[in-house]
């Protein structure tokens, strides 16, 4: 019976520790994030099933037009890292999206939460990872999604992911799909010139 406590405590334990995340709106609320669940002023307003990287500089709250949104970083490897993005209320959570972000660290592209396009709004996305192509002179695709966050919404950019795809592939092609349904086509190699 001892065992089983302990190792019950032990296991406790762990799940506590594995992300415990506190952050306060303008307003002086507490949100917690504890294992999976999201509390809103000690009271659990949802959950999330990510993998979230509790160190990470891009987990924060931005408040806009009387709105909350909650942005996490979760890993994703052996692919690029993604943000989940969150609309907060008093007594629930809703996911509004969850896409891969560019930095120095991982993939090109300015870092999050910055105003990529000097439009006055901040914005975040990139390219995710893409497998190399056998011929020299032919990459695969690297499509891209940006957004924009403006007035408490996640809007997607599609001037942006456009000029960034164009930027990074020589060109922007708005279903890179192949026959198959899978990502991506092939294409010729952008000139460095």
């Amino acid at each position: 019976m001892k065992q089983s406590i302990i190792a019950l405590i032990f296991l406790s334990t762990i799940w506590q520790d594995r992300v415990n995340i506190l952050l306060k709106t303008s307003k002086g609320d507490q949100i917690k994030i504890s294992g999976e669940t999201i509390y809103y002023n000690q009271k659990v307003i949802g959950r999330t099933n990510a993998e979230i990287v509790p160190a990470s500089d891009y987990n924060r709250l931005i408040e806009q037009n009387g709105k909350i949104l909650l942005f996490l970083e979760t890993d994703e490897r052996p692919n690029y890292n993604k943000l989940e993005v969150l609309s907060l209320t008093k007594t629930h959570c809703k996911k509004l999206i969850a896409c891969v972000y560019n930095d120095k660290k991982q993939g090109t592209g300015p870092k999050p939460f910055t105003d990529i396009d000097n439009d006055g709004k901040l914005e975040f996305g990139g390219f995710d990872m893409t497998e190399k192509f056998p011929a020299n002179d032919s990459a695969y695709y690297s499509p891209s999604k940006f957004y924009e966050i403006d007035n408490g919404t996640i809007i997607l950019d599609s001037s942006l992911t456009r000029e960034m795809d164009i930027k990074v592939n020589g060109q922007y092609i708005p279903r890179p799909l192949d026959k198959k349904g899978h990502c991506c086509i092939v294409i010729k190699k952008k000139s460095n010139r």
